[in-house]
């Protein structure tokens, strides 16, 4: 089983910034569902290896990959549960070994979940069940205690 590395036990010295200590990445490819906290930094196994280019249009064959910024807060009463969820996208053609990501969406939605926020609306139904799955699945006492608006963001049906 992964390990969502959520502890919010800071591992660094005092020179980094707390509010990162409860960040994790989880992707959504296709049917798999992981964690690369290696995305924090723009490393994840994803993305090592792979040219990023400026346009979308530059990737011959894109893959949509989604990421997901997910943190924690200790909440009321002292217990732990999921706090902020955003999301960001990756586009990519392994075999020309070419992506496309907007950096500035992902620093700006990593902020966001650090914050306490939750916006998952542009990602598909399907997308939001496999994450679902997955977070009860790593640490069900973390979905237990989540907060109420990220339960409702990604637990909810499209209307459209």
């Amino acid at each position: 089983m992964q390990k969502l590395n959520l502890t919010s036990q800071s591992k660094h010295g005092s020179g980094v910034d707390d509010s990162m200590r409860g960040l994790s990445v989880v992707f959504v490819d296709g049917e798999r569902v992981f964690i690369d906290n290696g995305a924090i930094h723009g490393k994840s196994n994803l993305e090592r290896g792979m040219q990023f280019v400026k346009n979308l249009d530059e990737v011959p064959d894109p893959r949509l990959v989604w990421g997901f910024w997910v943190t924690l807060h200790r909440f009321e009463g002292g217990v732990q549960g999921y706090y902020g969820l955003t999301t960001f996208a990756l586009h990519l053609d392994e075999t020309a070994k070419v992506g496309y990501k907007s950096l500035a969406e992902q620093v700006n939605q990593m902020e966001k979940a650090v914050k306490g926020q939750v916006d998952v609306s542009r990602v598909p139904v399907e997308v939001k069940s496999r994450l679902v799955n997955f977070l009860q699945s790593v640490r069900p006492e973390l979905w237990t205690h989540a907060a109420h608006d990220l339960k409702a963001a990604v637990t909810e049906t499209d209307a459209s």
